[in-house]
């Protein structure tokens, strides 16, 4: 059953005059801190199921106006939260060596409809394609503190389908020429032209990211990214600003070696075992050979090639390829450097399964940004619960998850309806009236 909330919780309204000045109405207000406590502790990340939760609550159409129409710079929202969160990184001194930038994407899913920029996209992680918003993210870790950055929507552009798509409409002109086939076959010429144009790579995305967090003075020193994003746009962006990086390598990818180009799953097979070395990291044991090769895909630039074993080599498996600009570097700090991107992983599984990040029923991608960026806000807002400057996934203290902060904060939601009930019969109301409330 359905416990209406009666008073904002302490981490919303205590953090609601830093995110003031993006809001021009005091109802704006309301709604931020509604939408956001929403995010937090409801069962369901829609307008309607938010709307529904708060007593003497209004129609729905007012939050609904909030996120689709209202008049607020949801880029300078998502300013002020990254702001928030570097005060609470400068609390005590840290260091920028420490730091890390982290790239990746994930999938928002839905079912086929209207949507802003849906998309027919590869799952990897179930191996089969889905409807789904694709968005690159920008993470940020320093030893036990880290927080999300900032986005970007991939849109997608397949330039075999929309060939088909092309010869599709201009065989239905041929066969029956008339002016709605016209119209339409210039409407799809325009269109693709259009989204050629402004198409931009996932590698394109993640340099634009890696120069804002630049701008925005993010200390960090080295920039991790699994083994899509390892191509020379994103590379070299990356080394413009003068930063290292680090980035899962596919198996494809063609060295030069005694002079001839082999891919790295043609060379590793004439590496012996006796050259690989053994890297305990934690509780894990890996097997790595390590060596500086010129890689083709980034204009013959030479990097650091690891190929890693965990256990034991296993030559009838391919190894996992890392490589990096750091030629000094040995494997294993190469190794635990590049674990230092797992973070954004567990990022993604608790916006989504406790933020709602993917739960929206928006249709244009202006509100869509906003719901995106209101959870952001959320994730950054539970982190006072826990003691300042410690991680959502390494702190000891009272909260070991994001799941029990969001139950931390509906516990003491729980706590403001009692005391109300409570000031209710105080001040002389009935059970039935009570009852009545509570249930409207």
């Amino acid at each position: 059953m359905r416990l209406p909330i009666v008073q904002f919780p302490d981490i919303v309204v205590n953090n609601l005059s830093h995110f003031a000045p993006v809001f021009t109405t005091e109802e704006q207000k309301k709604h931020f801190c509604e939408y956001v406590t929403g995010l937090i502790v409801g069962d369901k990340a829609t307008i309607v199921a938010i709307n529904a939760l708060f007593l003497n609550k209004n129609d729905q159409s007012s939050l609904n106006k909030f996120i689709t129409q209202a008049s607020w710079d949801e880029d300078s929202l998502n300013r002020l939260r990254v702001e928030l969160e570097l005060s609470r990184l400068y609390r005590r001194p840290i260091s920028e060596e420490a730091g890390r930038l982290i790239l990746d994407d994930t999938l928002a899913h839905h079912t086929h409809c209207s949507m802003d920029a849906l998309a027919y996209l590869l799952d990897h992680s179930i191996g089969r394609n889905v409807w789904a918003h694709d968005v690159v993210t920008s993470y940020y870790v320093n030893r036990q503190n880290q927080f999300p950055i900032n986005l970007r929507l991939y849109l997608q552009f397949n330039q075999k389908y929309e060939k088909r798509l092309r010869e599709r409409m201009a065989q239905a002109w041929i066969e029956q020429p008339s002016l709605a086939t016209n119209r339409q076959y210039l409407a799809t010429l325009i269109s693709q032209h259009y989204r050629q144009k402004t198409y931009r790579s996932k590698t394109v995305l993640g340099a634009e990211l890696v120069e804002e967090a630049i701008a925005w003075d993010i200390p960090f020193s080295v920039v991790l990214f699994d083994s899509w994003f390892l191509r020379w746009p994103l590379v070299k962006a990356i080394q413009a600003v003068g930063k290292d990086w680090i980035g899962a390598c596919p198996q494809d990818r063609l060295v030069l070696v005694e002079g001839e180009w082999m891919q790295l799953q043609a060379f590793i097979k004439t590496i012996p075992d006796e050259a690989y070395r053994p890297y305990r990291i934690g509780s894990h044991l890996f097997w790595v050979f390590t060596k500086v090769l010129p890689m083709k895909n980034l204009q013959r630039q030479r990097v650091r090639l690891v190929a890693s074993y965990e256990d034991q080599v296993q030559r009838a498996k391919t190894p996992d390829f890392y490589a990096t600009n750091r030629q000094d570097w040995e494997a294993k700090r190469i190794l635990t450097t590049y674990l230092d991107r797992w973070p954004t992983e567990t990022f993604n599984e608790d916006v989504k399964g406790n933020l709602g990040f993917e739960d929206y029923q928006l249709r244009r991608w202006q509100a869509i940004k906003r719901h995106w960026y209101l959870s952001f806000v959320a994730y950054s807002l539970l982190s006072d619960q826990g003691p300042p400057g410690r991680s959502r996934w390494a702190v000891r203290g009272q909260f070991q998850s994001t799941g029990q902060r969001c139950r931390a904060v509906a516990n003491e939601l729980l706590g403001y309806l009692v005391h109300w009930i409570t000031r209710q019969f105080e001040e002389g109301s009935s059970p039935d009236y009570i009852l009545q409330q509570l249930l409207a």
